[in-house]
């Protein structure tokens, strides 16, 4: 912060932080946005994430394209809720994953802002949440890149013939 030579500038901080994770999943063939605050984020939390997305409409098959951060989980584990498949993205490639953009909208629209709360912090993140779980389009354009929408519709294919 710039002052005037002399002056000391007064700026609010926080220093003492509480934590919790925002986990979420775009869909590309309808453009929906599912969205869950966790308290922690490893295997467990990533397994009662991906339960919940399961639930959330039960008689779809959920097929996510995720990075391979190690708190995910990966095809093959028996964590894994029935009805939900991983594709990996190539490892440190973080900016082929559209989830990536939407943090950063989440973090531009947020950033510079001290909440005194976890509960004020959900507050002020959800409006920027609820446009992309109420505009398909807004996902859509997270999404939109011809490459991924074609790997999906391969994935798509060979997951509806097994």
């Amino acid at each position: 912060m710039w002052t005037r030579r002399g002056l000391r500038p007064v700026v609010a901080r926080q220093i003492k932080y509480q934590w919790e994770y925002l986990y979420g999943a775009l869909g590309a063939l309808r453009g929906e946005a599912h969205f869950a605050h966790l308290p922690g984020v490893s295997l467990e939390w990533d397994a009662v994430y991906l339960a919940d997305l399961a639930a959330s409409d039960p008689t779809a098959l959920h097929v996510l394209v995720r990075d391979q951060a190690g708190f995910h989980l990966r095809e093959g584990d028996p964590r894994l809720p029935a009805r939900v498949r991983i594709l990996d993205l190539p490892p440190s490639c973080p900016e082929l994953n559209p989830c990536e953009q939407l943090w950063d909208v989440v973090k531009d629209e947020t950033c510079n802002q001290i909440q005194a709360t976890i509960t004020a912090l959900r507050q002020a993140m959800r409006p920027v949440l609820q446009r992309y779980w109420e505009d398909a389009e807004s996902v859509r354009r997270l999404i939109g890149r011809d490459w991924f929408l074609a790997e999906l519709n391969v994935t798509r294919k060979r997951y509806l013939s097994v």
